[in-house]
This record gives C-alpha cells, sequence and structure tokens, in this order.
C-alpha cells in the first residue's frame, strides 16, 4: 500500500463518512460543531491513524494535519452553505430548470419568518437559549460559548 494511495483513501473515506454521519446526526449539534462533523473527524482520524502507524509511522502527523484540514474545509463550508442567504438562493436557483424563480412563489418558502425560525431552532439545538412562555433567553453559564460571546459584545459596546 502506498503513501499516496493510503492519502487518497483518507480524503475518499472523509467525504462518504461525512455523508453517512449526516444522513445519522442531520444537523445536530454538540456546540459549536454539528455532530456529523465530529464523528467523520474522529472517525477518520482513528481509522487512518492506526493505518498510518502500522504501515508509515514518519507519517502520522501528515495524516493528522489531512484530517483537522478536512473538518475545517468541511466545517466552514458547510457553516456557509446554511448560514449565508445568498448561497441559499444561489442553490435553490440552480436546482431549477429554467434557473429562474417567481420571487412572490419564492417568498412563501424562504421569507424572514422562515430564516428567524431557522436560527431560532439552531440556536435551541446547540443549547444556547433556552424557551419559556414564548420567550427566549440566553442560557447563562461558563460553558455557553454565546454567553462568552454577549460578554465580549457589552464589553466592547460599552467602551
Amino acid at each position: 500500500m502506498s503513501i499516496n494511495f493510503l492519502i487518497l483513501a483518507n480524503i475518499i473515506s472523509y467525504f462518504f463518512s461525512l455523508k453517512i454521519f449526516f444522513s445519522i446526526f442531520k444537523m445536530s449539534y454538540t456546540f459549536p460543531f454539528r455532530r456529523a462533523d465530529l464523528f467523520s473527524f474522529i472517525f477518520n482520524l482513528v481509522l487512518f491513524s492506526i493505518f498510518s502507524l502500522k504501515f508509515y509511522p514518519e507519517y502520522f502527523f501528515i495524516f493528522l494535519l489531512i484530517n483537522l484540514n478536512l473538518f475545517y474545509i468541511f466545517f466552514h463550508l458547510i457553516n456557509m452553505i446554511v448560514t449565508s442567504p445568498r448561497t441559499k438562493m444561489i442553490i435553490d436557483l440552480k436546482g431549477l430548470k429554467d434557473n429562474e424563480v417567481n420571487i412572490r412563489q419564492y417568498l412563501k418558502k424562504y421569507n424572514c419568518t422562515v430564516i428567524v425560525n431557522n436560527r431560532i431552532r439552531r440556536l435551541k439545538t446547540s443549547g444556547q437559549i433556552i424557551e419559556k412562555n414564548n420567550h427566549f433567553f440566553l442560557k447563562k453559564n461558563k460553558m455557553n460559548f454565546l454567553y462568552f460571546i454577549s460578554l465580549v459584545f457589552s464589553l466592547i459596546e460599552k467602551i
């Protein structure tokens, strides 16, 4: 087994495992990461670390870097698709036969209410906010990254 084959197998495995883990976990989060991203990264890191240590121990850190880079690239690429309204519109337009859309029909499917509901659902799923009596509250604990960011923003706002 050549090193080039092992690197290519790692990259292909990452694609397929990401697809499989997304079919299992959907868009559920262990904040700030999607579970599919985490499991794909860990799965490939462990699998190809074992292969590299067995066949090419001198390339262990190369496989570590490959998997870290794949995790970084796919995490941010998928984030861009999920969070960017422009990207969402481009993907929707590409999926249409004539690459054109009736704006009234599109606004029924994709509007401010849909966008806000998607963001609220993501924040609730990740445990960043709590809903009580149709009101939303920021979860106040030291492990809540959004709470930490809100403290930083509050400090900057006071300056």
